[in-house]
């Protein structure tokens, strides 16, 4: 039931931190693009944010149902604030930095109701310039972590390793995690396993729920043929260190909650050793002759270098 207490189809549940614009630009795509015949509702969860975008959301979009925190609970937290107020026969997890397509919502809804064991589904995801996103993955697991920390998945196998690429995204399948952006699941479904996770701050729902929802037998599901925009990462670059750990204390807490206490000591040590070899990398570059230095102007690391190169946030890993 929603607010006005009729039945819903759909809630769209987005959560916002500090992406005002980017927030409003992804209210007017659904609105420009509802689920045809199928009844809605959107349900902006805001975390805190400083830059206006509570005011601006009250201002311009009225109908929307807005629950405003005072600070940053986290995007596991917060969506389960929006669902659990959720009035729709689905909830699509919906991020802030999105661009709803024409005929997106309907379809999904169609594949969903003629799929009765479908629990969650994703779609194709673009970037702005229309090229392609990764868009859906297997579960990790300790091999795959490897090829992702040394780069090996990317550079043997494929670009957006973990996900898959171009050529295995063409085809509607039963699949094992889709990405975070756009999570469409059935209610009741969310229901029946407990919602997401709230030990999960950020990052690692996507694995935590795919595997949750295949253990009370329901199946998750990628739709090749539709798709959405996605700017990526527009609330994350604001504090990139602290995302960038924040990424690996949730892998932690993952690999515990799934596979034990042993994988979980492992990947940290795994992500120590990377470190230290990024530490070590970094230093010999320090020490080169100033002939074999980058030129004048030149950047000295990267965002990524500079991320992983964190004292605190290494001992804060520790203690996950």
């Amino acid at each position: 039931m929603n607010q006005q207490g009729t039945e819903t189809d759909l809630s769209i549940v987005i959560v916002n931190w500090n992406t005002r614009q980017l927030l409003l630009d992804t209210l007017e795509s659904v609105y420009a693009n509802p689920p045809g015949s199928f009844s809605f509702e959107i349900i902006v969860v805001d975390n805190g944010s400083s830059d206006g975008s509570v005011e601006a959301v009250a201002a311009g979009y009225p109908q929307v149902r807005l629950i405003a925190n005072r600070d940053n609970r986290g995007f596991g937290p917060a969506n389960n604030q929006g669902l659990k107020i959720a009035g729709g026969r689905y909830s699509l997890l919906l991020n802030s930095d999105t661009l709803v397509q024409p005929g997106t919502l309907a379809r999904i809804i169609e594949f969903m109701d003629a799929h009765p064991r479908a629990g969650l589904c994703g779609i194709q995801i673009l970037n702005p310039d229309g090229s392609f996103q990764g868009s859906y993955a297997p579960y990790l697991n300790f091999w795959r972590e490897i090829l992702i920390v040394t780069g090996l998945g990317r550079r043997l196998l494929r670009k957006p390793y973990p996900s898959f690429g171009v050529k295995q995204s063409q085809v509607t399948r039963r699949v094992q995690t889709i990405q975070g952006a756009f999570m469409f699941a059935r209610s009741a479904a969310l229901k029946e396993i407990g919602w997401l996770d709230e030990q999960f701050f950020m990052y690692g729902e996507e694995n935590d729920l795919g595997k949750r929802l295949e253990q009370k037998g329901w199946q998750t599901y990628y739709l090749a043929h539709i798709n959405i925009i996605h700017l990526g990462g527009q609330s994350t670059r604001k504090n990139w260190t602290k995302m960038t750990w924040q990424l690996q204390k949730s892998k932690v807490l993952l690999y515990r909650k799934h596979y034990g206490n042993i994988s979980a000591v492992g990947f940290k040590l795994l992500i120590s050793l990377a470190i230290l070899s990024k530490y070590l990398i970094a230093s010999l570059k320090q020490a080169r002759p100033a002939w074999l230095k980058p030129r004048r102007g030149a950047p000295a690391s990267t965002s990524n270098q500079r991320a992983w190169l964190n004292w605190s946030e290494f001992q804060q890993f520790w203690s996950a």
